[in-house]
């Protein structure tokens, strides 16, 4: 190795121990070996949250639960997630066969490999509301929407006389619910279902608009929320009222 070679290296360690002792006095700032097992963790929960849904008794419990329930061409049915699941849907449309096919922490994902239940049946109608745990799990506004376009499909292929009404994702609360990337990518999500809906003639639910704060961010209006994305009875209250002629006629 020729002398200028020979400084070249030196200069490269000695640059690399430079670069190495700033990373170490950052992670020691951070909290030391600590820090670093924190993140580790927090991206094996990351993708344990992604595939949770598949390993949750309850999922399970409810998916098989709903293929044992009895079926008809009369039921509306209201398909999604939690904040579809916590509703008392049937108490606040007495007289309507409706069919409550929310689960807990479900996704996009969950729906798919469910759908079959649903549209075997060839309900009246269908409301559907998903996507916000698949935003919370940190998966793109274009993967979402892609399962989206393949639920709708479905839907006009398997079933085409059932009416579909595709209802936006609900704001979140920043405030109560720390997470100031989420109402971004459901705005970007709700235009992109929008366009689908209306280019596939299934009728749009703006719900978003009714429940953002103008105040503070588009969030969710603290009025209709205690945790910052779930709904109070309030909060039904304004869901039933922008629906209950889609719903009843």
């Amino acid at each position: 190795m020729g002398e200028v070679g020979k400084i070249a290296l030196l200069i490269s360690i000695i640059l690399n121990f430079f670069i190495l002792g700033l990373a170490s006095v950052w992670v020691y700032s951070q909290g030391g070996i600590s820090y670093i097992i924190r993140k580790i963790a927090s991206l094996q929960r990351a993708e344990l949250r992604a595939n949770s849904m598949y390993d949750s008794p309850y999922y399970w419990d409810k998916k098989t639960h709903f293929e044992t329930l009895p079926k008809s061409e009369s039921d509306v049915v209201f398909l999604g997630d939690s904040i579809t699941d916590c509703c008392e849907w049937q108490e606040l449309f007495r007289g309507v066969s409706i069919k409550n096919r929310g689960i807990s922490g479900d996704t996009t994902n969950g729906i798919l490999n469910r759908l079959d239940e649903v549209v075997q049946a060839k309900p009246k109608k269908v409301f559907i509301m998903i996507g916000i745990n698949d935003i919370n799990q940190g998966k793109t506004v274009s993967d979402i929407f892609q399962n989206y376009w393949t639920i709708l499909k479905y839907f006009k292929e398997k079933t085409p006389l059932t009416k579909v009404f595709v209802q936006s994702l609900l704001p979140v609360n920043n405030q109560l619910f720390p997470n100031y990337q989420t109402n971004h990518k459901v705005i970007q999500l709700n235009t992109k279902i929008k366009e689908l809906a209306q280019e596939w003639s299934f009728q749009y639910v703006d719900l978003f608009s009714a429940f953002s704060d103008k105040d503070k961010d588009n969030g969710l209006n603290p009025h209709y929320t205690t945790d910052g994305i779930h709904l109070n009875g309030r909060g039904y209250l304004v869901w039933k009222g922008m629906i209950e002629e889609d719903v009843i006629n």
